[in-house]
């Protein structure tokens, strides 16, 4: 969708209060999905309208970011996508917001990686770490003190 490149983008879920700015001067407040994020812009899903150009802003992880509507899409029975520009001097990192349920493509590649590694040197993934691995990780991870014993 639009013209942003697609690499660097981090797909996300979260309710956001989007605010737009009519060429009025008017200013109206909407509720939206935010669902995707990447450094020069966001992508949202609502459930009306927003016109190409049109300015507005979010507030988020206590930044501010500002821009303009660049595309617009309707999915039928979901809603409407609507791609935003970051205005120059605004730029997201998940070091300045990290949305509640963030999901980096980057981290499956990864995993998917990982698990190409374990079958071809013949260990097993199906889906979860290897039994020794995770055994281990997990006994490592839970010390009990005397003062917290159950």
């Amino acid at each position: 969708m639009g013209t942003n490149q697609s690499q660097g983008r981090t797909l996300c879920s979260e309710i956001l209060s989007l605010r737009l700015q009519s060429k009025a001067g008017g200013e109206r407040e909407m509720k939206v999905n935010l669902e995707e994020i990447w450094s020069s812009g966001a992508l949202f899903l609502t459930d009306k309208p927003i016109r190409p150009f049109t300015s507005l802003w979010f507030a988020a992880g206590g930044c501010e970011f500002r821009g303009h509507v660049t595309a617009r899409t309707l999915f039928r029975g979901l809603g409407y996508f609507v791609e935003m520009q970051f205005q120059p001097g605004y730029t997201w990192s998940d070091r300045k917001f990290r949305p509640k349920h963030l999901f980096n493509p980057f981290v499956l590649l990864a995993n998917r990686i990982f698990e190409g590694t374990l079958q071809a040197t013949g260990g097993s993934f199906d889906g979860l770490l290897p039994a020794k691995f995770a055994t281990t990780a997990a006994m490592a991870s839970f010390k009990q003190t005397p003062e917290r014993a159950f």
